[in-house]
Order: C-alpha cells, then sequence, then structure tokens
C-alpha cells in the first residue's frame, strides 16, 4: 500500500487493537514499527513519515480532509520515532495548525490533537530544544482547557504535562518543575483511568523525581525510601518493560548516593568496591540492547554506560570504568551528533577517561595514563562546544571537570610552552564554568533552589582563583573568587530590575508577565511569607519564565551584569565613590598556593599580599568553628588556671584565640601594606572566603608593649559578600537625611529583652523623636504586617530592630527576626514580596544577623537581604550577642551618626573603640538606665563590642 493509498484512521485502529496505546514493551516496539511499514510500504519509519507527510502535503488546503489527516499523522508520530527522530518542528507546527483549524470542531479531537504534541516531545526522541518543549506544554495546556473535569483523557494529559516539566528540569529548566511535576504525578498515580502496568510504570518515574529531590537535599531516608518504591516496581513490571532501563538506571544511582551520604557522614572516602554491585553482564546488556529499536537501543546503552561508570568512579575500579566507557562509546556511534544525548553520553566518556588517568593504584605507564587523559578531554572539549554556552545545563559541570583536566596536562607537560597553553585553557575554560552557576542560578524559582544551584560554584572558583594566583594572573583571580561569591544575592539584586531592562529593549509583554508573576505584598494580617495557589510559599516568577526572560536578555547589553563580575576598574571606581582604600579577599591557601590577601586598589589595580598560615583549617578557626554558638550573658572569660566548665567558656577562649591567630596570621600583615591618608586610618572592605567568614576580623589582636590592641583601631573594616554587591550599594542614591527623617525603631517585640527594650527607647528618644517606635512591652505591637507596612512607605532614614534574630542552616526560612506574633525572614526581602526598600541605614541590634544560613560564600544573611533590597548601609552580627553590653554599643552608634556627623561604618567604628576606652566619657544625653551600665564595661571581652559588621557605606 502506498502512501497515497493508506487509511491512517484504520492504521491507527489497527494498532490499538494490537495493544499499542501506551508505552509498549521493547519487543511491541519493534513488532509495531514492522506493521506501520508494511501497511504504507515503506522499509523504514523515517521513510514512512516523509512519504505520510508528502502525502498530506499534495491534499487540498483548509478542508475537513487534510484537517483530519494532519491529526491521523500527529496521532501516528509517537510510533513513528521509535527508530530515531522523523518529524522536523516546523514540519510538526504545520501540522498542529492544520488538524486544529481544519479538522473536527470537536472538543475532544481538538484536544487530542493539542495533546498529541506533548507525547511526541516526551522520551527524549526529538531533537528538541527547552523552548519546543516549553511549546508542547503550552499546547497540552490548551487541551486540558477544552475539556470538561471529568474527561478521562485528563489522566494522559496530566501524565505528559508532569513528565514534560521534569524532563525540562533536566534540560534546563529550573527545580521548581520537577518539585511540581513530583506532586502531581503522586495525584495522577490514584487516577482510575490507569492500568495496572501504567500505574507502575509512573510510580517509577515518581520514585526517579523523588530520588533526585532526596539526593539534592542530602535525604538519606528519603533515598532509601525512593530505592524500596522502585524494587516494587521493577517486580511488577515485565522483563521487556520500555521503561525498565530507567529503573534499573535510577536504582544504581541512588545506591551510589547512599554509598557517598554514608561514607561522608562517617568523615571518610568510600572503600574500593563499597559501592553497589551491578548485577547484570556487559552481554546481558548488549543482548537486551539487541532487540530494541536503533534510538531506544542507543538510550539503553547510554544508561547503563553511565550508571556502570558512576559506580566504578565511585569504587576507583578501572575494569569498571573501561566497561561503562565501552557502553557510552557504543551508544554514541548510534546517536547524532546533533541529538541532545550526544553530549551528556560524551561528557561522561570524558569524565571517565579523566578518572581513569588519575587513578592512583592502577598500575599504567605514563604514556597510558597520558592517552586516557588526552582522550578525555578530547571528548570533553567537543561537548563543551556543542552545548555552546551557560544556558545549558551541562556547561557548569562538563567545564569545571575540563578546567580540571587541563590544568593536569598542564602540570604533567615537560615543555614549557605546553604547559603555559594548558594552564591558560584551564583559567579560560573554567572561568566561563562558573558563568553557567550563575545563569543556573538565576534560573531557579525560590532561595532553596538557587542555593542548591550555587552549591558547587564556591569550590570550583577558589581551585579557579588558586590557579589563576600561582600563574600570575591577578584580575583573572578575582573574576574567578567573585563569580563563586553571594549568587542568591546577586539574583535578588538583578531581579528587581528585570522588568526595565526588558522594558528598554522593547520586550512590554514580558516585562508585564514578569511584574504579574512577583509575589504580592502580604496581607495586612500576615505573620509568613505569602502563600501560591495550592499552599506552596510564593517565590516569584517561575523557571520556565525565568528562563524566557534569560533567553531574552542574553543577547542584550545587559547581559554583562547579569552573568559577569565586576572587572577591577569598575570595583575602583565603586572604591572611590563611597571613600575607600581598597576591596580585599582573604584567600585560604590551597593545593600548591599559599593564602593570601588578594587586593584591589581604589585605582583598579589588583596584587596579592602573601599571608603564611591563612588556612580555612587552622587550629584557632576550626577550634572557634566546633564549640557552638555563642550564649547570651556569657560571664567572665576563663585564665590558664581556671577550669572550664561550660560551653560558653569554651567558646569565649576559642573565640579569644582566633582573634589572636587573625592579628598575627592577617591583619598585622595587611594592614601595612595598605596606603593611608594623612591623618586617617585605611578604609577596607574584606571579603573573607569560605570559613574566614566567621571570623571577627575588626577584633584581629596583636599584643605589643602597651598591650593588646585591635584590627580597628588601625583600619575601618567593613565586610561585603561579593565584588558584584559592592558595586551596585556604590550606584544607590543617597538623600541627604539618609540617616536622620523618617526613622522606624522597634525594640523588644517579643517582650523578653529587658535591654533591648530600653536601647530601642532611647535611641527613639534621643535621636529620632519625629520618628515611629514600635515596642513590645507598651502596646504598640511590631507585628511583621505592621512592620512591613511601614517600610513599604518608608524612603531613606533608618530602621533599627533591636529584637532576637535566628539562624536556621539550610532551612526554608534560613534566618529570621522574631516580631510581635511572626516573622520577617531574609526569603521574603529577596524574593520580592513588593517592600521595595530604599533605607540609608538598617541597624540589625539582633543575633546572628550576618551569619549566613546557607553557606560562607553565599553570605545570605538577614543583614545581607536587607542590603540587597536596597539599604545603601547595614549593621549586622556575627553571633549571639549579650543584650546589657549591645544596648551600649547601639546606642553610641547612633551618638556618633548624629553628634559627630559620621557615617555608619565610621560611626560603628567609633562605638567600638568607645568600648575599648577605659577613659571614655559617658554622653551628656544618654540616659541614666544606659549611663548606670557604662563603668560595668570590660574591654576585654570581645563578645561585647566585636560582633557587629558593617556592610555598605
Amino acid at each position: 500500500m502506498s502512501g497515497n493509498e493508506v487509511d491512517l484512521a484504520a492504521l491507527l485502529w489497527e494498532l490499538r487493537q494490537a495493544g499499542a496505546e501506551g508505552r509498549p514493551d521493547a519487543g511491541s516496539m519493534a513488532r509495531f514499527g514492522r506493521l506501520i511499514c508494511d501497511r504504507v510500504g515503506c522499509a523504514t519509519l523515517s521513510a514512512v513519515y516523509a512519504r505520510l507527510y508528502a502525502r498530506w502535503r499534495t491534499l487540498p488546503e483548509h478542508t475537513v480532509t487534510s484537517g483530519m489527516f494532519a491529526g491521523n499523522l500527529l496521532f501516528l508520530v509517537p510510533m513513528l520515532q521509535s527508530d530515531g527522530p522523523c518529524v522536523a518542528p516546523h514540519q510538526q507546527e504545520e501540522l498542529v495548525l492544520a488538524a486544529v483549524a481544519d479538522g473536527p470542531e470537536d472538543p475532544r479531537w481538538q484536544a487530542a490533537v493539542l495533546a498529541a504534541t506533548g507525547g511526541s516531545a516526551l522520551g527524549g526522541l526529538v531533537k528538541a530544544a527547552p523552548a519546543l518543549r516549553e511549546k508542547a506544554l503550552a499546547r497540552l495546556e490548551e487541551a486540558r482547557d477544552l475539556l470538561p473535569p471529568d474527561d478521562p483523557a485528563l489522566t494522559a494529559i496530566g501524565v505528559f504535562h508532569a513528565l514534560l516539566r521534569a524532563q525540562l528540569s533536566t534540560l534546563g529548566s529550573g527545580v521548581d518543575d520537577l518539585d511540581s511535576a513530583a506532586d502531581d504525578l503522586e495525584r495522577l498515580c490514584e487516577s482510575p483511568q490507569l492500568r495496572g502496568d501504567e500505574r507502575a510504570a509512573l510510580s517509577g518515574h515518581l520514585a526517579g523525581i523523588r530520588a533526585q529531590q532526596a539526593a539534592r537535599r542530602e535525604d538519606e531516608p528519603g533515598l532509601r525510601k525512593a530505592g524500596h518504591e522502585l524494587e516494587f516496581v521493577l517486580c511488577q513490571l515485565p522483563k521487556d518493560h520500555g521503561d525498565r532501563a530507567y529503573f534499573s538506571a535510577y536504582m544504581e544511582t541512588i545506591r551510589n548516593h547512599l554509598v557517598l551520604l554514608e561514607t561522608r557522614r562517617a568523615g571518610r572516602l568510600p572503600d574500593v568496591g563499597e559501592s553497589a554491585h551491578i548485577a547484570t553482564t556487559i552481554a546481558e546488556v548488549h543482548r537486551a540492547a539487541a532487540k530494541l529499536p536503533e534510538d531506544a537501543r542507543s538510550l539503553h546503552l547510554g544508561l547503563a554506560g553511565m550508571t556502570r561508570l558512576g559506580a566504578a568512579l565511585l569504587d576507583q575500579d578501572a575494569k569498571g570504568i573501561m566497561e561503562g566507557l565501552d557502553l557510552l562509546e557504543d551508544a554514541l556511534d548510534l546517536v547524532d551528533v546533533d541529538d541532545e544525548r550526544w553530549p551528556r553520553y560524551a561528557a561522561s566518556a570524558g569524565t571517565g577517561r579523566v578518572a581513569l588517568s588519575g587513578l592512583p593504584d592502577v598500575p599504567l605507564a605514563h604514556g597510558a595514563r597520558a592517552h586516557h587523559l588526552d582522550q578525555g578531554i578530547s571528548w570533553l572539549a567537543h561537548a563543551w562546544r556543542l552545548v555552546s554556552g551557560p544556558e545549558h545545563p551541562l556547561w557548569a559541570g562538563m567545564g569545571a571537570t575540563l578546567s580540571a583536566a587541563y590544568r593536569v596536562r598542564g602540570n604533567w607537560s615537560r615543555d614549557p610552552r605546553a604547559t603555559d597553553r594548558n594552564h591558560a585553557e584551564a583559567r579560560r575554560v573554567g572561568l566561563d564554568a562558573l558563568v553557567g552557576t550563575t545563569w543556573s542560578v538565576l534560573l531557579q524559582s525560590g532561595t532553596p533552589h538557587a542555593a542548591d544551584a550555587a552549591g558547587p560554584a564556591a569550590e570550583h572558583a577558589l581551585d579557579v582563583a588558586r590557579w589563576c594566583l600561582a600563574d600570575g594572573a591577578y584580575e583573572d583571580a578575582v573574576r574567578a573568587l567573585d563569580a563563586g561569591r553571594g549568587l542568591l544575592l546577586h539574583a535578588a539584586t538583578v531581579a528587581t530590575t528585570i522588568p526595565e531592562m526588558l522594558a528598554s529593549l522593547g520586550y512590554t509583554a514580558l516585562a508585564e508577565e514578569w511584574r504579574a508573576a512577583c509575589p504580592v505584598p502580604p496581607d495586612p494580617d500576615a505573620t509568613t511569607m505569602p502563600l501560591a495557589p495550592g499552599g506552596i510559599e510564593s517565590a516569584g516568577p517561575s523557571s520556565r519564565l525565568r528562563r524566557r526572560v534569560l533567553d531574552a536578555l542574553n543577547d542584550s547589553p545587559y547581559r554583562q551584569r547579569l552573568l559577569e563580575t565586576p572587572r577591577p576598574e569598575a570595583i575602583g571606581a565603586a572604591l572611590r565613590a563611597m571613600g575607600a582604600t581598597a576591596l580585599v579577599y582573604l584567600v585560604p591557601e590551597g593545593e600548591g598556593v599559599g593564602g593570601c590577601a588578594l587586593v584591589v586598589s581604589a585605582e583598579g589595580s589588583v596584587r596579592p599580599v602573601p599571608l603564611k598560615g591563612l588556612t580555612a583549617n587552622a587550629a584557632p578557626v576550626t577550634e572557634y568553628r566546633t564549640t557552638g554558638a555563642l550564649g547570651r550573658d556569657m560571664g567572665p572569660v576563663p585564665t590558664d588556671s581556671m577550669e572550664v566548665t561550660s560551653a560558653t567558656s569554651r567558646t569565649r577562649v576559642a573565640l579569644d584565640r582566633l582573634c589572636d591567630w587573625a592579628g598575627d596570621t592577617v591583619m598585622s600583615r595587611l594592614l601595612v601594606e595598605l596606603p593611608r591618608g594623612l591623618g586617617r586610618v585605611p578604609s577596607i572592605v574584606l571579603v573573607p572566603v569560605g570559613a574566614l567568614g566567621m571570623v571577627p576580623w575588626q577584633a584581629a589582636r596583636t599584643t605589643g608593649r602597651r598591650g593588646p590592641r585591635y584590627a580597628c583601631q588601625d583600619a575601618q573594616i567593613s565586610l561585603t559578600p561579593s565584588a558584584r554587591l559592592l558595586c551596585e550599594v556604590a550606584s544607590r542614591r543617597a538623600a541627604p537625611t539618609s540617616y536622620r527623617q523618617p526613622s522606624l525603631v522597634v525594640g523588644n517585640p517579643t517582650g523578653d529583652l529587658i535591654y533591648a527594650g530600653e536601647e530601642a527607647k532611647a535611641i527613639h528618644r534621643v535621636f529620632y523623636p519625629e520618628g515611629i517606635l514600635l515596642d513590645g512591652c507598651d502596646g504598640s505591637a511590631a507585628t511583621p504586617a505592621e512592620v512591613r507596612g511601614l517600610l513599604r512607605r518608608q524612603r531613606g532614614g533608618v530602621l533599627h530592630l533591636a529584637c532576637h534574630g535566628v539562624v536556621q542552616q539550610g532551612e526554608r526560612r534560613s534566618s529570621y527576626l522574631a516580631l510581635t506574633g511572626g516573622h520577617l525572614t531574609a526569603e521574603e526581602l529577596t524574593e520580592g514580596t513588593g517592600l521595595g526598600l530604599e533605607l540609608g541605614l538598617v541597624v540589625l541590634a539582633a543575633c546572628s544577623t550576618n551569619v549566613s544560613g546557607r553557606g560562607y560564600d553565599e553570605a545570605y544573611s538577614l543583614a545581607t537581604a536587607f542590603m540587597s533590597s536596597g539599604a545603601r548601609s547595614v549593621l549586622g552580627s556575627l553571633w549571639t550577642v549579650p543584650d546589657e553590653a549591645t544596648s551600649l554599643l547601639m546606642y553610641m552608634a547612633h551618638h556618633y551618626l548624629h553628634r559627630a556627623g559620621l557615617s555608619p561604618g565610621p560611626a560603628l567604628r567609633r562605638a567600638q573603640l568607645w568600648m575599648l576606652d577605659d577613659r571614655r566619657e559617658v554622653p551628656a544625653d544618654m540616659p541614666a538606665e544606659l549611663a548606670g551600665r557604662v563603668p560595668f564595661i570590660d574591654r576585654e571581652d570581645v563578645t561585647g563590642w566585636a560582633g557587629f559588621t558593617h556592610l555598605g557605606w
């Protein structure tokens, strides 16, 4: 039968009768393919499609016959693609438009045509960019809207929609797509419309997604649960079911993740052979693959190869690595280079070769190791060129592996010119890979998802920075260091200006869509963050909308601001605007590179200052990190003759030792290298890398003839999470009265901080009598809704919050201020809830308000959240501050701000110097309840004054 004679409706009916609905098993796929070829009279399925498409083009346009034929051809396409892609995107679009416009007007027909595009896009068999899958999702949503709520077809549409979103997450969308897809699949698994094998297969895909979620959270119980669910599914499905390859790969991946988590928890590396043993032999994999159509065969071999390779890499098993490589290279032979799977398989193969070259216990000659390394670099470099840019989800991880491989090859080379070339490539690729992480963070909807995406950046950025330092490429070192820091804050900062960027480029509709997707201001009675439909906390625009926005801005002049870090000359300009001397990255020593301070001057020059002993694992740093949080009212610091009897005392001792180490190792050497003006100390902005962020650098202590001397006595010290945020803040407009009126002072909103209440009343009465005071004990309750409302209306001026601050590492709300009856969280400040802050100064006189709840290098705290949300200057704390001493320090900071006319950073420094001065004078306007505590200040107790830091102007 020729394409001119075939009755597509009859062919589809015959396939349904033969059981070709749903996802057939491996044998059925080949059988149905032969049936289709036989009925149409072609040798291959791609030839079938070509003939049928050509037949459709001969039919009279805009007729019911043409529309029916187009729709039936679309219904057949998923089967035709079992041997590989056969329909071009523009052809599919033509068929859809014709089937909808010219076919029957029956809503079920229209919905079925639209839903068919979802089935075609699913499964990875179409060379479809994420944008084409987005279009398929939109068509599925149109189909869903055409049907009544009880229509049985909604189940299949819902399954296609959820699986496509999960696929989009893998191909470059955000994690929110994966999470929402999992929730939908869980509901759909209960649908009575599903057959038993369909329900089992869907449960398997759901378990695979739940495993990805658990692995992202490092949730061992969640991984084990997903593994048990997959084992149950595999027991239910026939041995030749088309999805078994996926589920077996999921199982091995889960086992490998569990080994990694278990050994990490135990503080050791995995033992050789500790990962799960793969029972399937190479011969069995090939026999199973031989029964499949070519495209499915390549998928089967590729999944098996990546699974085997992952287990072997964990075990450092050379034989297993070679087996995985053989399977992957067989799969690559069956896949076109422009297929989305090719770079994935090639990147895995390249990673395996690179790993094989470096296995320490494998007896390989140097030449053999070099061969594996060269082959790995070749695979990775080819795949890197194919993925082409930071928008691809493989860009960052592949680039990190490739850059490290170039570095190793440069180190191995005996030719200095080859060494230089490879080292230069390592720096170039490593820096470009970091741009991919920035893209991924900008793409995510919600701070937890963005934090997951940012996770790998800090370590890779530090590696690249150390290479740059070793090679004398100091400007590149600055770029690398900043690219791995404060990405959550960067995403929050740029998000507020997205509509203006889009509108300036003519994307007005997209700008309005972004504005509409941003969370609305909370209800006046709300005590927590707003909720989206379904009870999920609103986090702003979805990742799908974010990707469309990033695509629009990627080729515009705004790309630099979105994806790149500021150059040294831009950093210098920001420093000059703020009156600062230098930006200083404190870089701990690492493999082959000593610790250093990387100094960017106000003139834009960059130079390193070597700092021997600057390491994140120095004994004082480790001791302080492990003693726990500082407590209130800690009492005296024990002397050597006193017995340490409490955690608080141990922490106090550890803090003192940390201050001594910081002075001897860093500040005593750094400050002599910095210029100072006549009659004034240098003003430096520090960017401490990694665990160095917990150190109170202003209290770095040296001992001289006149006793201890602290760094704040010789320098004005501020902090910034990154040069990105420094440049952003430097560009903000300063109002002439930015530190006077208006003002909002909040004191003791929970009613259990007596001195905080006294502090707030005194500061309000003496310095801001025309401002607003909300006090927890006098009836003016500082509820979250009240504070939000006042902040939305306030422009310029001061916000002073004397209350509890809480840090919850890695939680949805990673840090918050405890107000009356509720919380003000860092996340609602950065996720666009409409507060629109334009504050001159925020004083967070609370505990741990400049402690990151999302990792050191993200520096994501309440203080930095206020900064990224629009404040020009913020004072925050590094630990749980003592209530009594804090009240005096905060009063004096405001005193120097107003009575001496100082800006916030110098005002805080003068207040700290006042605390250190045994001959300190009590200001005449200090209220008696505060003045009575002045004689009891202990200058040797750094906990009372050194915990507060300055960020911004």
